[in-house]
């Protein structure tokens, strides 16, 4: 089939089918990288304004500046009182298409300024996605956390700075991808470290610079043993110069690529593919969670995901198609954007703790509503199979929510890190877009080497990197962000053979790539 946005052509099998038919949607239109990008455009994460609650007049921290043409409460605000959400209620205009009736109602009911759980996070003021935290700063997409600082997706972390994608770490900079690491610097794919300094692929390590794909080893430099006092005495040297720390991170990464890469990070999986997964069965094409059973075309899913298609941000949620953050739990989504604790949930945005509802936005703890309007449960049945219809007519119909119509700027939401576009490619997709403020540099304060603005390093900031004996970086944490991403692969799928045995893979690294990618098998065989 061909998309009909970027032309490319995909395939819809019989089992797509099945699951389509089954859920009552018409097969997609959309390729599956389409499909994702349209949902990541009506995510922003990680840019922040000040601004002020329409309601109250607070000053707040928020993903839409305060010139927005949405209406924007602060947190306490939106899930209070002293709102109705149903008072903005109206009836369906058939003589407009359905996207359209629903915008006109979303830029007139509130959003919240952040989607975090706040009565569980304490002094995380600048955090955003982030449930059970505690004295964070700049975190996005993360649970269950301690003194975490210019992160993302981690969880079950304490003490860390600078990681991406990180589970049940303590006092670590700049690592991704990996598991159970403790004091350590630059690690890669890794799990079960400690004292460890720039590594990929180690295994049950200590003390160990310059590594790859070690297992239960010590004392190592550049992959040779050495004796404590030796190991000790090189790597004080390497820290107390930073030049000579940044030579050494780059020699690192050249040393690396000598050796094989796994083609695929999963753990207790069966029958599935994707990368970054755990305890998954019978799924396809997913990518960093655990927990996914018969689903396909996952990401960042922390918690249980079963019988779901095209599911961005979620947990504990099942029977559900093209959703964006949602869970906790959902069953029975079709198109919805942060839909929370809700059943029969239909074509909405900002849900929590209802069910039967059809274009709303805004709803919390209602059944059978269309456009915030309320219905009997015979009436409702009756009009939304009739908006279903022309739906169907007029081709909007099992299609997620146009990025045109998100809240968002494109070039301030997750779409724009993965699959970036230039202001003019946009904007004639009649895409949001927020040029960026440039201010004037002040040579008398940092000043990034990447990017070439100030930035400030924070007084909790200065302490870490006093007590962990880190040089203070010379990029903002926006590059610095952007250099760890660099070193992971995309979301996405290849057929590869394996560079040992030539067996056919499906991996993230894409078939020019350098590295060296064994499969399961080959891959063990070399490093136990």
């Amino acid at each position: 089939m061909k998309c009909t946005n970027c032309g490319q052509q995909f395939t819809i099998y019989p089992e797509d089918k099945e699951f389509y038919q089954r859920i009552e949607v018409p097969e997609p239109t959309h390729c599956p990288d389409c499909r994702f990008q349209r949902r990541l455009s009506w995510r922003n994460e990680k840019t922040l304004y000040q601004a002020k609650c329409r309601l109250c007049k607070k000053d707040m921290i928020s993903t839409l500046p305060d010139d927005s043409l949405y209406t924007v409460y602060c947190q306490d605000c939106w899930w209070s009182d002293k709102w109705d959400p149903a008072s903005y209620g109206r009836d369906y205009d058939f003589n407009k298409p359905f996207f359209e009736n629903f915008d006109a109602l979303q830029k007139e009911v509130p959003i919240f300024n952040l989607t975090n759980i706040r009565e569980t996070n304490e002094n995380c003021d600048y955090v955003n996605f982030v449930s059970h935290a505690k004295d964070c700063y700049l975190v996005f997409a993360a649970n269950w956390l301690e003194n975490i600082m210019y992160s993302d997706y981690i969880w079950h972390s304490k003490d860390c700075m600078d990681c991406s994608y990180l589970r049940e770490c303590e006092l670590c900079y700049g690592c991704l991808d990996c598991d159970n690491l403790f004091n350590c610097q630059y690690l890669q794919q890794s799990k079960d470290c400690t004292d460890c300094i720039f590594g990929y692929g180690l295994k049950n390590c200590k003390n160990c610079f310059g590594c790859a794909n070690l297992i239960n080893e010590e004392y190592h430099f550049f992959n040779k043993k050495l004796s404590p006092d030796k190991y000790k005495e090189k790597v004080e040297k390497i820290m107390s110069d930073q030049a000579g720390f940044e030579k050494q991170k780059n020699k690192f990464f050249e040393f690396s690529m000598k050796f094989p890469r796994k083609f695929a990070h999963q753990i207790n999986c069966e029958n599935s593919t994707g990368d970054g997964i755990k305890n998954c069965s019978h799924c396809q094409d997913i990518f960093d969670g655990e927990k996914g059973e018969n689903s396909k075309w996952l990401i960042n899913f922390p918690a249980s995901t079963k019988e779901c298609y095209d599911i961005s941000g979620c947990g504990e949620i099942e029977l559900s198609y093209e959703g964006s953050c949602a869970g906790l739990p959902v069953h029975n989504l079709k198109f919805g954007h942060v839909v929370f604790n809700s059943e029969n949930i239909m074509y909405s945005t900002f849900i929590d703790g209802s069910k039967n509802l059809f274009g709303c936005s805004g709803i919390r703890k209602g059944e059978h509503y269309i456009l915030n309007k309320k219905y009997s449960q015979d009436e409702y049945e009756k009009l939304k199979e009739k908006i279903i219809n022309k739906m169907k007519e007029e081709g909007e119909f099992g299609e997620f929510f146009p990025a045109s119509i998100s809240p968002y700027f494109y070039n301030d939401t997750s779409a724009q890190e993965l699959f970036p576009l230039k202001k003019e490619e946009a904007l004639e997709k009649n895409y949001k877009w927020q040029d960026e403020d440039k201010k004037s540099v002040d040579p008398k304060l940092l000043v990034c080497s990447d990017c070439g603005q100030n930035f400030q390093i924070i007084p909790q900031e200065k302490k870490y990197y006093k007590e962990n004996n880190i040089f203070t970086p010379t990029k903002c944490y926006k590059c610095r962000h952007k250099e760890r991403m660099s070193r992971r692969n995309p979301r996405k799928l290849w057929d590869r053979q394996c560079d040992k045995c030539g067996a056919k893979i499906k991996t993230t690294y894409a078939p020019e790539k350098p590295e060296i990618v064994y499969c399961e098998d080959c891959y063990k065989k070399e490093i136990y």
